[in-house]
C-alpha cells in the first residue's frame, strides 16, 4: 500500500549473468522487490519511483536489455489525469451539476382519497410554492400543510415526504360527521321518481295521494309517518332508452407517411423543435423519455410526437347486426337504471331509420315502491303532532284520543294507572 502511494516501476532485465546485476544493485543501496524469473536470462522486478535515477546510473553502460513494463501508483495516476485536463474538468463540472440539480424538485406525486380532486390540490400546492424546480431546503412543510387545510375543509391532514428529487404528498380526508340538526323518529314520505300511484300501504302517517294520481319526484305522498313503521307506495314507472348508430363507419387508415416533433422539457420550461405538418388528416402518438438514477430523476425530458398521415375509409355495416348491437346496449343500460326490486310489467321496442342513421328506442313499464323517507326535525314533528291533536270545527276531542303519537308520555302514565287499578280490583 505504501509503495502504491509513493509510486513504483515494474522493470524487466534481460541478459547473461543477471544474478551479478542484482548483486550490483544491492551493493549500490538500490532496493528491489517482487523479483520473478521469467526465463533463464530474463527477470522482472519492482523499484521505487524515487530510486529510478540511481538505477539508471548503475545500469548505464552495461550489456543488459532493460525495459520499463509498468508504472503504478498515485503519482503516475495524477500525472495522467493532469495530461488530460479536459477530462477531469468535465468530470468536475458534471459532478457539480449533478449535485446542484439534486437539490431541486423534479416531480410531485399526490395521493388523495375519494371525494377530493387531485388537480385542485396540485393547483393549490403550486400556489403555496411546492412545484417542480423549487429548492428542496426552502420547502416549509408546516406552512404548506396549514395553507391546504385552510383551503379545503375536507382535508384532515397533509403529509409531505421528500425522497431524492421527488415529493410525495398524501392527503387524509376528514371523517363524515353527523348532521347538527337533532332529528326525530317522524318523517314524511316523498316520491323518489315520477309515476302513477297503484296502491298505498299506510303503516303510519296520513295519506295525501290516492290510487291513479300522477306524482312527480319530490312530491309528498304521506306526512307524519313513523320511521319504525315506514309505509310503502307502489306506482307505475316508465324507463326509456334511445340508441342510434350510423350505417356507415369511417375508419382512419395510416398511409405510411409520418413526421416527428421533439419537445425538450426542463422543469416547467418547454422548448419545441417545430416542423411544418402538411398532412390534412393525421393521428398523433406521444412518447416521453426521461432519465433516472435510483431515486434521482434528471430534470430534462424529451417528448417525441409522431404525426402519422391517415386517410378516411367508409365501411358499411350489416343492418341486422347493428340492430342487435343497439338492442344489447339499450338492455344493458336498463339493467343499471331499473332497481332490482322493481317488477317489469311491459316493454315496447321500436326502430326508426333517418337517412343513414338507425334509431332504436325501448320503453319499459315497471311497478315499484317509490317511497323515500324525509326525516323531520323535532320542531317539525311537534308541529305535525299539534295539527293532528287539534280538533276540527265541531269535533270533540276524547280523553284518550287515538291521534296521540305513539311515544306520547301521557299514554305511558295512563297505562300505569290502568295496571294499578286492575291490581287493586284483584
Amino acid at each position: 500500500m505504501i509503495s502504491y502511494i509513493r509510486g513504483y516501476y515494474v522493470v524487466t532485465v534481460e541478459g547473461i549473468g543477471i544474478e551479478r546485476f542484482l548483486n550490483h544493485l544491492i551493493r549500490n543501496g538500490i532496493k528491489v522487490y517482487n523479483v520473478n524469473r521469467i526465463s533463464s536470462t530474463k527477470i522482472e522486478l519492482s523499484i521505487e519511483r524515487y530510486e529510478m535515477k540511481d538505477f539508471k546510473r548503475v545500469y548505464r553502460g552495461s550489456n543488459f536489455d532493460i525495459k520499463i513494463k509498468q508504472k503504478t501508483g498515485i503519482p503516475f495516476l495524477l500525472k495522467r489525469i493532469y495530461k488530460h485536463k479536459g477530462m477531469w474538468i468535465c468530470a468536475v463540472v458534471s459532478l457539480s451539476l449533478l449535485m446542484l440539480t439534486s437539490q431541486f424538485v423534479t416531480d410531485i406525486y399526490i395521493q388523495v382519497p375519494e371525494g377530493i380532486k387531485k388537480d385542485e390540490i396540485r393547483k393549490e400546492l403550486y400556489q403555496a410554492g411546492l412545484k417542480p424546480g423549487v429548492y428542496k431546503k426552502s420547502i416549509d412543510r408546516k406552512e404548506i400543510r396549514d395553507y391546504i387545510m385552510l383551503k379545503f375543509d375536507q382535508v384532515a391532514y397533509l403529509s409531505i415526504n421528500v425522497k431524492g428529487t421527488n415529493i410525495f404528498v398524501t392527503v387524509t380526508k376528514k371523517a363524515e360527521s353527523l348532521k347538527s340538526t337533532e332529528q326525530s323518529n317522524y318523517c314524511n314520505i316523498i316520491a323518489k321518481k315520477n309515476g302513477i300511484i297503484e296502491k298505498v300501504i299506510p303503516r303510519s302517517g296520513n295519506n295525501i295521494v290516492n290510487c291513479g294520481d300522477i306524482v312527480q319526484k319530490g312530491d309528498v305522498l304521506l306526512n307524519g309517518a313513523n320511521t319504525k313503521s315506514v309505509p310503502e307506495v307502489w306506482a307505475s314507472t316508465f324507463y326509456e332508452v334511445n340508441k342510434s348508430a350510423n350505417y356507415e363507419d369511417t375508419v382512419k387508415e395510416k398511409t405510411g407517411q409520418d413526421k416527428k416533433v421533439y419537445t425538450i422539457k426542463i422543469y416547467d420550461k418547454k422548448y419545441t423543435i417545430r416542423r411544418n405538418i402538411e398532412f390534412k388528416n393525421y393521428s398523433i402518438n406521444n412518447k416521453e423519455y426521461k432519465l433516472s438514477l435510483g431515486d434521482y430523476t434528471f430534470p430534462a425530458r424529451v417528448n417525441v410526437s409522431t404525426f402519422n398521415e391517415t386517410k378516411n375509409i367508409k365501411v358499411k355495416k350489416n343492418k341486422e347486426k347493428l340492430k342487435e348491437e343497439l338492442s344489447r346496449k339499450a338492455l344493458k343500460e336498463l339493467e343499471y337504471i331499473i332497481p332490482a326490486s322493481a317488477r317489469i310489467v311491459d316493454a315496447k321496442h321500436s326502430y326508426k331509420v333517418n337517412k343513414n342513421i338507425l334509431e332504436y328506442s325501448i320503453t319499459v313499464q315497471t311497478s315499484e315502491n317509490i317511497a323515500d323517507v324525509d326525516i323531520l326535525t323535532k320542531s317539525e314533528a311537534e308541529q305535525i303532532v299539534r295539527e293532528q291533536n287539534t280538533p276540527k270545527e265541531g269535533e270533540v276531542l276524547p280523553s284518550n284520543p287515538e291521534k296521540r303519537p305513539i311515544n306520547d308520555i301521557r299514554n305511558e302514565f295512563e297505562n300505569k294507572d290502568n295496571d294499578n287499578s286492575n291490581d287493586n280490583a284483584q
